[in-house]
C-alpha cells in the first residue's frame, strides 16, 4: 500500500477509531455479602477510594445469592470461598481468583446451644448449615471429628441471614456459621463446638472474576484491588475510625466492629503473592485439597482446572502508603 492509499485508509477508520477510544469502559460490578473478609473492599467505597464509574458493588444476602447473580449474568465478579469458585466454575462460569481476602482460622464454626456440650451430643439433632460448599465442607469437617455419619443428624437448609431467625425459634440445635452473625448468636447463648483452626489453610476468602470480562475490564480490576489493599492499610493504621465505618453494615456497635475479624488472617500484597504465585501455590493446593474432600458433596466442583485459576499478575507491586 502506498502512502497516498494508507492516508485514505486510515482517514476512512480514524473516525471509527476515535469512537471506540471515547466510548467509556463499562464498571467492573461486583457481588459480596456481609462478612468481615470483605469489608475492607467495602470500606474503600465509603473512603471514596472506588471509582464508582470504573467499579460498582453489589451488596447480597448470602454466597448463595452472589452465586446466584454470577450465573444469571447479572455481575462480572463475586466475593466467595475458594470451594464456591470451584462450585461455579463447575456450572460453566470461568472464574479467575485474582485476591485471597483473607484466611480462616477460626472465624468459620458450629455454634451450639448450651445442653449439647460435645460434638458427639450432635448425634439425632437439627444442624442449620448453608446449601453451599462452605457448609458442607465445615459439616463434613464437624461430623468426621465426631465421628459422625452424614444421616446421623438432621441437616435444616438455612442461608446466614436467617439463622438468628431459626435460632430464636428454636427450630435448630447448632449451626455451621461465620461472623458478624456468629457473635450475635453467641450473645444469645450459643458456644462454639467446632471452628476453622481444626482445618488450617483450608478456606480462604476470594475475589473471583469471569475471565472474559476481566479480560476487558483489567485496569478496573487492578483500581479495585489497589482500592481493597489501601483500606486494609486504613484498617491497621487507624481501627478505631475504620470500626466505626464498617459497623453498621456487620450489623455490630462500632466499638465490636474490629472483634469480628478474630479468626481471620488479613493477607497484604507480598502475602498475597506468596499464596497466589506459582504452579504449586498454596491456594492452588488447597483447590485441590477441597475437590479431593468434596467427593461425596451434593454439589459438583470444578477438578480439572490448572494453574490458570490463579491470575497473581495482578496484585500491586508496591505496599499502600
Amino acid at each position: 500500500m502506498d502512502r497516498r492509499s494508507f492516508l485514505v485508509a486510515a482517514g476512512a477508520t480514524l473516525p471509527a477509531l476515535l469512537g471506540a477510544c471515547g466510548r467509556p469502559e463499562p464498571p467492573l460490578e461486583i457481588a459480596g455479602h456481609v462478612w468481615p473478609g470483605y469489608e475492607p473492599m467495602f470500606l474503600a467505597r465509603a473512603m471514596g477510594w472506588l471509582d464508582p464509574e470504573r467499579v460498582r458493588l453489589r451488596e447480597t444476602a448470602s454466597a448463595s445469592e452472589s452465586m446466584r447473580r454470577l450465573a444469571a449474568g447479572e455481575v462480572h465478579g463475586a466475593a466467595l470461598t475458594l470451594d464456591e469458585v470451584l462450585r461455579v466454575r463447575a456450572r460453566g462460569t470461568d472464574l479467575r481468583v485474582v485476591l485471597v481476602f483473607n484466611i480462616s482460622a477460626g472465624a468459620d464454626m458450629v455454634l451450639a446451644r448450651p445442653a449439647i456440650e460435645s460434638l458427639e451430643d450432635l448425634a439425632g439433632r437439627r444442624v442449620g448449615v448453608e446449601d453451599s460448599a462452605l457448609g458442607a465442607l465445615m459439616l463434613h469437617h464437624t461430623l468426621d471429628a465426631a465421628g459422625l455419619a452424614r444421616d446421623e443428624v438432621q441437616t435444616v437448609s438455612l442461608t446466614i441471614d436467617e439463622q438468628e431467625a431459626a435460632w430464636e425459634r428454636d427450630e435448630v440445635d447448632a449451626v455451621v456459621t461465620y461472623q458478624p452473625v456468629a457473635d450475635r448468636l453467641r450473645d444469645d447463648g450459643a458456644h462454639v463446638l467446632f471452628d476453622s483452626r481444626a482445618m488450617p489453610d483450608t478456606i480462604f476468602d476470594v475475589l473471583a472474576i469471569e475471565a472474559g470480562h476481566l479480560e476487558r475490564l483489567e485496569r478496573s480490576t487492578r483500581h479495585l484491588i489497589a482500592a481493597h489493599f489501601r483500606a486494609l492499610h486504613h484498617l491497621r493504621a487507624n481501627p478505631v475510625d475504620a470500626g466505626y465505618r464498617m459497623a453498621e453494615r456487620l450489623g455490630v456497635p462500632g466499638h465490636r466492629a474490629m472483634e469480628t475479624f478474630r479468626g481471620l488472617v488479613l493477607p497484604d500484597p507480598a502475602s498475597n503473592r506468596r499464596l497466589l504465585a506459582g504452579a504449586d501455590s498454596r491456594v492452588l493446593q488447597a483447590a485441590r485439597e477441597i475437590a479431593g474432600l468434596m467427593g461425596d458433596a451434593d454439589a459438583p466442583l470444578d477438578r480439572d482446572f490448572g494453574d490458570e485459576l490463579v491470575r497473581p499478575d495482578l496484585l500491586p507491586r508496591e505496599e499502600p502508603r
